[in-house]
């Protein structure tokens, strides 16, 4: 059977690599294809009902595509980032790489498409001579770089990238521009892109920024991160499309927070002024950082707006990045988000090149 293996992947992480995964998984099914897939490195987010660690974008493709396997076929390796190192120590180079070759040979048995989803960076996986690229040659994958467009620099990024390639003899597919807002849209169009493929890269899409798509539920939000609902219960399905850390005066907090549409405010739970401000101005909810309780004299007020009010031990930062994990990650049930993934590749992806 003559069967085609791309290898997704980022220079950095949350580009939108699970979503363009999930989108081409979904195009392919519609045309009759038989899709495997594959995440030879993931990073522990969560535990299944057995205690075990699993990469929460693995087992979202499993489902997505019913595949009859276990987790750790579909992502052989699950580290923690925090302690990645350490448990790379305790592996054989060797066997590492052969114990993901077989996850790919069963994979990619009786299979049109094999989608191999690769970590948060190309580099991850390099201790135990596993890298992106490495495994792409070994593979036989083409590799489809997806990439967010923030500044000019993504230029230099994926160039470094061809060159960090090279040394392997990787296939590279080309890229694709994720995520580009409205305001940076024409440049992407006229100059990166152009200047990209002047570099000898093909441009196989420039996907526009869809805030939706990335939005999430203050429950969901919750779910992730935990801690203690203080007041605005009735409020737990608003809708949050942006993150802000409130450490400014109120004076200041509260034109910053008009600014934004439907956002969550981290803060400390000692800044009483920005929390009443940020109620006043309407956003979507709060999170008060290091177990510090506010004035009860708050309580009652998001109670009547219906905007919760969450506790968390942890400090501002660490917060932040735990909501920043989950943005833009779909599950296996978010049917909506799904369809709206799968039509923005559709419209802006030349999706009939990468799976010819």
């Amino acid at each position: 059977m003559n069967k085609k293996a791309i290898y997704i992947a980022s220079t950095k992480e949350l580009s939108g690599k699970s979503i363009v995964t999930i989108a081409l998984a979904k195009i392919s099914i519609d045309l009759g294809k038989k899709v495997g897939y594959l995440k030879p490195i993931g990073l522990q987010y969560l535990l299944n009902e057995k205690g075990e660690p699993i990469d929460e974008d693995a087992e979202t493709m499993r489902k997505i595509l019913n595949l009859k396997v276990d987790a750790n076929q579909v992502c052989p390796f699950v580290v923690h980032r925090d302690t990645l190192l350490e448990q790379f120590m305790q592996v054989n180079s060797q066997k590492a790489l052969q114990k993901i070759l077989t996850a790919y040979k069963s994979a990619s048995e009786e299979k049109d498409l094999v989608l191999i989803e690769g970590p948060t960076a190309l580099s991850v996986g390099s201790y135990v001579g596993c890298p992106v690229p490495k495994l792409a040659a070994d593979f036989g994958a083409q590799i489809l770089l997806v990439e967010k467009y923030e500044n000019d620099l993504i230029v230099d990024n994926i160039l470094q990238a061809l060159d960090y390639f090279s040394k392997w003899k990787s296939n590279v597919l080309g890229v694709i521009l994720n995520q580009v807002s409205s305001t940076k849209m024409e440049k992407a169009k006229n100059v990166i892109k152009p200047a990209l493929e002047k570099s000898g890269i093909n441009v196989m899409g420039i996907i526009p920024e869809d805030k939706a798509l990335s939005a999430l539920t203050v429950k969901e939000i919750h779910d992730a991160v935990g801690g203690k609902i203080l007041a605005g219960k009735d409020g737990m399905n608003r809708i949050v499309q942006t993150v802000l850390i409130g450490a400014m005066t109120p004076e200041s907090a509260a034109g910053y927070f008009r600014k934004a549409k439907n956002e969550l405010i981290i803060t400390g739970g000692d800044r009483t002024d920005i929390i009443f401000t940020a109620l006043e101005v309407g956003v979507s909810a709060l999170i008060l950082t290091g177990n510090l309780y506010p004035s009860v004299k708050i309580f009652p007020r998001a109670d009547d707006l219906r905007i919760p009010i969450i506790l968390v031990p942890f400090d501002t930062y660490t917060t932040l990045q735990m909501v920043q994990k989950i943005i833009g990650r779909i599950k296996p049930t978010d049917e909506e988000r799904i369809k709206k993934a799968t039509r923005l590749v559709k419209e802006n992806v030349d999706w009939k090149q990468i799976l010819k």
